[in-house]
Formats: structure tokens, sequence, C-alpha cells
């Protein structure tokens, strides 16, 4: 009896890690699953953003922001990388709400911010675009131009990995 209470134990203790090894798996799995997901949606609302009267689209190192339409009614989306919170935030702006009677564009954000993604270690865009004096194709890690650049990188790295994702823009 005591020698199958031994085998018994043993059994159980290689099933019970075993079960705790699958349940982190998972997670990962999970994780690596949400934040593809969400960089899928961000990828695809930078290529269905619209022709908007006012060039909308701004960004810098940490900080996008851009034309969407949203439920039938036009946007500014945002998203920056908080560092406090480790988190990518996004912001959805109506346009009637921040656009005044003279068309100037209130450069606050006004909305709640929300989370789009936690646990984020470092977040970074970059604009490619097409350099006529030196007849190439150029990064920069700032856009404040009038028009919209070829394309745009961005990178999102949590504590295990980092995810890569160049967006080409529709032309204007």
């Amino acid at each position: 009896m005591s020698i199958f209470s031994i085998v018994s134990i043993a059994i159980y203790a290689t099933f019970a890690s075993g079960a705790g090894v699958l349940r982190r798996i998972n997670n990962i799995d999970l994780v690596q699953q949400r934040i593809l997901l969400k960089t899928e949606r961000l990828s695809r609302e930078l290529r269905e953003q619209p022709a908007c009267r006012k060039q909308l689209f701004q960004g810098d190192k940490t900080k996008i922001s851009f034309c969407a339409n949203i439920d039938y009614f036009p946007y500014r989306l945002t998203y920056y990388f908080d560092r406090s919170a480790n988190a990518l935030k996004r912001v959805a702006d109506r346009l009637d709400k921040i656009i005044d009677e003279k068309g100037n564009l209130d450069p606050a954000l006004s909305s709640a911010p929300a989370i789009f993604l936690s646990k984020v270690k470092e977040v970074s865009f970059s604009y490619l675009y097409l350099d006529l004096t030196k007849k190439d194709y150029l990064w920069t890690d700032t856009w404040q131009q009038d028009y919209l650049p070829v394309a745009v990188k961005f990178i999102i790295s949590n504590e295990k990995q980092k995810y890569e994702s160049t967006v080409y823009l529709p032309k204007a």
C-alpha cells in the first residue's frame, strides 16, 4: 500500500507539473494572439483612412494621429505610447467636436484615452517618404507634412517579443 501511495504521488506530481506548463504555454499563445490582432487592427485602420479636407495625419516616434471613419462619422484617431502605464493607448476624437467654425483643428486630445494594448515595453513609429532631391525613399521619425507618407512602420515590443509591421498607405 505504501508503494502504491508513493507511485500515485509521483504520477500526480508529473501530471500536475505538465498541466502547469500547458497552462503557461496557452497563456503565452493568447498574449501573442492578442498583440497580433491589435497590430492587425491598427494596420487596417491606417490602410482604410478616408480622404479628409484637412490633412490630419501627424506622427512622431511614439504617437500617430490620422483620420478614420467610425460608425459612419469622421474621427481623428490617435495612438500613443504611455510609458508610465506600459500601454499603447487609443483616443478617438469626433471631428465635429475638435474643429471650430473657421476650420482650425484643436491639437489637444479631447476624448478619454482607452488602453488599446497593455503590458507593452516599447512602441515606435517611423514614416517612409520619397525624397525628390536624393531620388530615394527614406525613413523619418516625425511626420508633419500636409500629405500622407508612403508607408508607416510600427514596432511594438513586450517583455518577450518584438512585433514589427509596415503598412503602405493608399494614395490620396
